[in-house]
């Protein structure tokens, strides 16, 4: 028995644990670390904004302090004219703290086994719309699961109207004007439901398209959304084409079904199970369109076109007419600045030699063209109106979040303190009052909300056991809805 030998190789196991246990403490340091840095660095990017709004000089003349756009076709005095009365206001004056913090409702396993990959309320807000990754969308009337019973929610799962698409549902969007929802496939194919509520029970169905045809992209389908008041709907997809279609509902006067005298109970609405859909545009970019929404009442088309640095506007009263604001902010003033600094660097070299010399020209150049404003470090994913109209909030992949000025280069407020990257779903909604802010972050289950006038994140909504996948909020009440890879689907209220 070799003893010596035995306690040898015991002192090195010993060594060798108490080193793991050095390593692990070491790993936990650098991980803390980590993220005081990437706090540090969200703070740094916001201190950089803030330089960059201050640092223009008081004798440059309005155009250079001015946000200018990168239309072709806009005025520049008019655009120097509204630059001056923008209405930062707005959000001068942080909010009363009056916002949906209280999960009232939790929804369990909407679509199963498998995920809810969207949600979103109908007009009245009644009713929640989730689409999953086993290709139904539900529609439920989320307010029985208020109900005393510990089965509520379950038995509210349970009574929801499902229909099936052709492939899993990545955004869903309802009608302000109608009794329809559409949902985004994965395949690129766009499907539209028409619903309705009777005593409490909801019914749903596949529409019939016996005018015109179905709405059908290459790619998948990444956003959707319907204009008010003109039933247009607005279809974006990975292949970069924007549909726009107008929707209408027709009465089915040969309705021959089985359930006609149950269907009755509704009235006239039960009739309408057919639709007609016109097309009335389509739209080719270059790039993947990520997200759309309808500003100025519906008449104008917003997008984000991946691989640019501009939001693009289409005016649907004017035959489409397309204009391009910058998402670099004040362009003109933002290229100075990048000037004065190269300016200053180089000023600090004791002799300007023959190789500085060009390199200062080509910044001069640069500054004065905008050509460092033609790229962004960001990709836009989501955009969401304000209630008042005025402005959008822009989710970006960047961990930033952006306030912008509708139909103008106006960066109002950055929101930062959340981690959100190119694999993250980004995803924002404003609060009915418009002074708060909704949002998701990769690094927790959490939903953040930033008081815009401070820019500050004023909670952590501990939301869900998995990732936040979407959020949703209605513009007439405090209502948030969100749907997450924990299967479930939450409604957030005011806390009573």
């Amino acid at each position: 028995m070799d003893l010596m030998g035995d306690i040898g190789a015991a002192d090195q196991l010993i060594s060798a644990r108490e080193e793991n246990k050095l390593i692990k403490a070491k790993v936990i340091e650098q991980i803390e670390m980590i993220k005081d840095l990437r706090l540090t660095n969200a703070q740094l990017q916001a201190e950089v904004d803030m330089y960059r709004k201050d640092a223009a000089l008081p004798s440059f003349s309005n155009l250079a302090l001015g946000a200018k756009n990168i239309d072709t076709d806009t005025d520049a005095d008019a655009d120097m004219d509204h630059d001056q009365t923008t209405p930062v206001h707005d959000f001068v004056s942080s909010g009363d703290g009056t916002y949906p913090t209280d999960p009232a409702v939790t929804l369990p396993n909407a679509h199963g086994i498998s995920n809810p990959l969207c949600c979103a309320l109908d007009r009245s807000d009644a009713l929640i719309g989730t689409g999953g990754a086993d290709s139904y969308v539900s529609i439920m009337s989320w307010g029985s699961a208020l109900a005393p019973g510990d089965d509520a929610s379950i038995n509210t799962v349970q009574r929801a109207a499902r229909v099936h698409c052709t492939a899993p549902v990545i955004c869903i969007s309802f009608s302000t004007e109608q009794d329809i929802v559409a949902a985004g496939c994965m395949d690129g194919s766009v499907h539209l439901i028409g619903y309705k509520l009777v005593f409490g029970k909801v019914k749903a169905w596949a529409l019939n398209i016996v005018r015109g045809d179905k709405i059908k992209c290459t790619k998948y389908v990444k956003s959707l959304a319907f204009a008010p008041k003109s039933g247009l709907l607005a279809s974006a997809s990975a292949d970069g084409t924007v549909q726009i279609t107008r929707i209408t509902l027709l009465v089915d006067n040969d309705n021959d079904d089985d359930d006609d005298d149950d269907d009755m109970e509704g009235g006239a609405e039960s009739l309408f199970k057919n639709a007609s859909v016109e097309m009335v545009n389509s739209l080719h970019l270059g790039g993947a369109v990520e997200t759309v929404c309808f500003v100025n009442e519906g008449d104008i088309l917003c997008l984000y076109e991946r691989e640019t640095s501009y939001l693009s506007y289409f005016d649907l009263k004017n035959n489409f007419k397309m204009t391009k604001h910058s998402v670099n902010g004040c362009k003109f003033k933002l290229s100075c600045c990048r000037f004065i600094m190269h300016w200053l660097l180089y000023l600090s070299v004791p002799i300007l030699t023959f190789s500085t010399i060009p390199l200062l020209l080509f910044t001069l150049v640069s500054a004065v063209t905008g050509g460092f404003d033609s790229h962004v470090s960001f990709a836009i994913m989501d955009l969401a109106l304000s209630p008042n109209g005025k402005y959008l909030c822009a989710a970006t992949d960047n961990s930033r979040n952006i306030i912008i000025e509708v139909g103008t280069s106006n960066i109002i407020r950055d929101l930062y303190g959340h981690k959100n990257d190119g694999f993250s779903q980004p995803r924002v909604a404003w609060s009915s009052s418009g002074k708060y802010i909704y949002g998701n972050t990769q690094e927790d289950n959490s939903m953040c909300v930033w008081d815009i006038a401070s820019t500050k994140i004023v909670k952590m909504l501990k939301a869900h056991k998995g990732q936040l996948r979407d959020i949703f909020s209605s513009n007439k009440t405090d209502t948030v809805v969100t749907s997450s890879y924990d299967k479930t689907i939450k409604v957030w209220l005011n806390e009573m």
